[in-house]
């Protein structure tokens, strides 16, 4: 049986950027560089995010997506999307089919 691999961000395998974000917000996006721009090195995969105010925030969530695009790369099938979009698919075929046999 295949086994999922951990995900582990380096900080040597990123470069991470600030950059002034754009869209609604008026002076408070067009002023600071709150958008982070984060790069992966090896993989060349890069995520920007401009999702709050705060840089930290938006650093944290960018690690995160990150990690889910490198989680999807490395682990295919056994991603922990992939495997939550198997599960919604199951369960919808379930449905169906029970809905098929009362009718």
């Amino acid at each position: 049986k295949p086994v999922r691999q951990k995900i582990v961000l380096k900080d040597d395998e990123l470069v991470e950027t600030f950059v002034k974000g754009s869209g609604p917000g008026g002076q408070c996006i067009n002023k600071r560089s709150s958008c982070v721009d984060l790069r992966h090195i090896p993989t060349g995969i890069r995520v920007q995010c401009q999702q709050t105010r705060s840089l930290q925030e938006n650093r944290g969530i960018a690690r995160k997506l990150l990690r889910e695009k490198l989680d999807e790369l490395v682990n295919g099938s056994l991603s922990k999307n992939a495997k939550k979009a198997a599960k919604i698919a199951k369960t919808k075929a379930r449905r169906a089919r029970r809905a098929k046999e009362k009718y």
